[in-house]
């Protein structure tokens, strides 16, 4: 059979889709479609975009399921693949977008999301709904095989360059409380050459990474190359960049794999796409192979391969479900040890001890962390597993938003507060969990000093 994504439901989750687009009706389910500007007493097919250049959730849903093969246009990852359009971003409320995760998940299979908190390096946590939406999906959907949660690292690369030194200032995709949750994919970006973008997060907690295109960058002045996908109006664009690029095409390689073999479990999915994952940019000293996977600071274990993926689909020995993942918790650790300002040497540590934990192959870490610090943004967390591999949690940094006096600007702000913040890392997929971890803290950049007060792990995996 032909890979192209037949059968298998794509929800785009966004501020409207041109469901009426020469290319993309075709694969739009009737009736499966919902406006959330129309509220819920008067939901309509019709989730299009309101504003006149608000193109965004089109040109998503393009590379997700252009229809292929009908001499229109162009051909989306999944041409074939079945598509529904809802809508909760364009009324700015977040029981909309809870809703709209869990939204006919007994026939949605995939929820492709190109958005997140704001890039400007600040702790953005989630709300409890939000978290209740994604476990109920991994949970309920698709029959208790899981719903596929395909979410952006981020567009914040470089938040500002720093005057003096020329470095340059990143956010990162684990202080996006809404992108750093066990059972989502996280995305980052790559170029046309297989590099880091200027805009592409990095973060423990990215799973893989796709093309996003190179737009101009008014900080650095980067070289245009975007992608070429759906616009309003029955039109085309060829400037849509971004990890909002890189998202639809790995929620479209999913809907590849799913028709391939339709009981593949929401875990399945993300040990096939790290697994088969490539390493692009091959010969950058970044790489390392540990448990029989590669993995890089920068594009987690790789850059998708659909083809590759595709293929491993249809023998994939199934590890199960929610049910089946196994779960251990270490004790609440309280060192309570003071944090030196501006010392890298002197950085602080803790230690915990997992034993007797059933789980020979993590596929995911949660770390919960309580600092009390007066600026955030100059801690570096790393988090050590027992065999020496290390998941960086969090960088120093100062962080940015553009002056609402003057948009070509940047003003600093506050970073947020480490309290009790999730943190999420794949880093040691396949590793095994026993054994003594350490959390390392250090402050490095001059001003203030503070406590490491608390932290816990939980350890999922197989």
């Amino acid at each position: 059979q032909r890979a192209n994504g037949e059968g298998v439901r794509v929800a785009v989750v966004d501020s409207g889709v041109e469901v009426l687009h020469e290319d993309l009706r075709p694969n739009i389910v009737p009736g499966g479609s919902f406006n959330y500007r129309q509220g819920a007493h008067f939901g309509s097919d019709y989730p299009l975009p309101c504003a006149a250049g608000n193109v965004h959730g089109t040109a998503v849903a393009g590379i997700v399921a252009a229809r292929g093969g009908n001499a229109i246009g162009g051909s989306g990852v999944a041409p074939a693949a079945l598509m529904v359009g809802l809508n909760p971003l364009s009324t700015n409320m977040n029981a909309d977008i809870e809703h709209a995760l869990g939204y006919q998940r007994d026939r949605n299979a995939i929820y492709v999301n190109s958005w997140g908190s704001p890039d400007y390096g600040v702790l953005n946590p989630s709300d409890a709904d939000f978290d209740a939406a994604i476990e109920q999906g991994l949970a309920q959907g698709r029959g208790g095989l899981g719903l596929i949660f395909v979410f952006p690292a981020g567009n914040g690369g470089t938040l500002a360059v720093e005057t003096g030194t020329g470095r340059v200032l990143r956010d990162n995709a684990n202080y996006d409380g809404y992108v750093n949750k066990r059972g989502q994919i996280t995305v980052c970006a790559i170029d046309d050459d297989g590099q880091r973008p200027w805009y592409g997060e990095t973060g423990a907690n990215v799973l893989v990474c796709a093309p996003g295109g190179r737009p101009v960058n008014p900080v650095i002045d980067d070289t245009l190359g975007a992608i070429t996908t759906t616009g309003l109006n029955s039109t085309y664009v060829s400037n849509f960049a971004g990890t909002s690029a890189s998202v639809p095409i790995v929620g479209g390689t999913v809907a590849l794999m799913l028709q391939a073999n339709p009981a593949l479990t929401w875990r399945d999915v993300q040990l096939i796409l790290a697994s088969t994952a490539r390493r692009n940019s091959p010969n950058d000293a970044g790489w390392s192979e540990n448990f029989g996977l590669w993995y890089h600071p920068d594009f987690g274990f790789g850059t998708v391969d659909a083809a590759a993926a595709v293929a491993a689909a249809p023998g994939w020995q199934t590890v199960g479900g929610s049910v089946e993942q196994k779960y251990c918790e270490s004790a609440v650790r309280n060192p309570n040890v003071a944090i030196v300002d501006n010392s890298l040497d002197q950085a602080v540590s803790d230690t915990v001890s997992i034993a007797g934990c059933d789980i020979q192959e993590i596929e995911f870490i949660e770390v919960r962390f309580t600092a009390r610090h007066n600026y955030a943004g100059e801690l570096r967390v790393d988090l050590i597993s027992p065999r020496g591999l290390q998941s960086q949690l969090a960088t120093e940094r100062r962080c940015f938003e553009p002056d609402p006096n003057n948009g070509s600007r940047q003003v600093e702000i506050h970073c947020g507060n480490y309290r009790d913040w999730r943190f999420g890392t794949v880093r040691h997929l396949n590793e095994p969990a026993n054994g003594n971890w350490i959390l390392r803290v250090a402050d490095l950049q001059e001003g203030d000093d503070g406590v490491f007060e608390r932290w816990q792990m939980r350890i999922w995996g197989r």
